[in-house]
């Protein structure tokens, strides 16, 4: 059976990678976040977590807001009431700048993986398939924590999100384009949705590394920062 492994993004690497105590560390107010069984605009936060890849997958390859390490591109094909915030290909270690318009939920993935149909075998593979690899790296998360201006959000390792319906990578372009079909893909992570931030600036950072032994991508970490202007 042969999958397309896409290193997933959004994790984080740094000297860092363990738990912090409460005694240690003052929370940010939860209140913030999107509850994970919460829908944002008639979607739950596993189908913005799909519709994320998707537009991951089809950002223009020299404005692409996931290898981009300044920020000047995270603008590059939002629409809609959510915000969708880039980690990094592979481990990663990102500092970026991004303004924003008020009245946006922002989205983003702490840590996860893709899997997907490999185009270039001639056997089918099933949805069950591509959640199954999907989840491998996300059973071994060796660390986790996310934090708004200096205060970290409580339990962030308890919103783990996957895909409950297999997508097409390229479900998001408009049809007339006639792009082809790219399905079965799934994704398994963290991912946390804000709520509307008020104007102002903020420094949104997010990490995370996986232990997994003799997988690919079992040690993948990022250390992702982004300076937020909202307007």
């Amino acid at each position: 059976m042969k999958y397309i492994i896409i290193a997933v993004l959004l994790a984080s690497f740094s000297s860092g990678f363990t738990y912090a105590s409460k005694q240690q560390v003052t929370y940010a107010d939860n209140n913030l976040l999107v509850p994970i069984d919460g829908v944002v605009d008639g979607k739950r936060l596993d189908q913005y977590a799909n519709m994320w890849w998707q537009w991951a997958k089809t950002l223009p390859r020299d404005t692409n807001a996931v290898v981009d390490t300044t920020g000047e591109f995270c603008g590059v094909n939002q629409y809609g009431k959510v915000w969708f915030l880039a980690g990094g290909y592979g481990t990663s270690l990102i500092s970026r700048q991004c303004t924003l318009p008020k009245d946006k939920f922002i989205f983003f993935p702490i840590i996860n993986m893709i899997y997907m149909q490999n185009l270039r075998s001639s056997k089918q593979t099933s949805c069950a398939n591509v959640k199954y690899g999907a989840a491998l790296n996300n059973d071994h998360l060796l660390s986790i924590r996310a934090s708004l201006n200096g205060k970290e959000f409580e339990h962030a390792n308890s919103f783990r999100i996957a895909s409950k319906d297999c997508f097409d990578i390229y479900g998001l372009i408009d049809k007339k384009y006639n792009a082809p079909k790219w399905y079965p893909a799934a994704t398994d992570g963290y991912w946390l949705m804000l709520k509307p931030l008020a104007p102002g600036k903020y420094t949104l950072k997010f990490q995370a590394q996986y232990f997994r032994e003799n997988g690919a991508f079992g040690r993948m970490g990022q250390d992702i920062e982004y300076s937020l202007t909202v307007k």
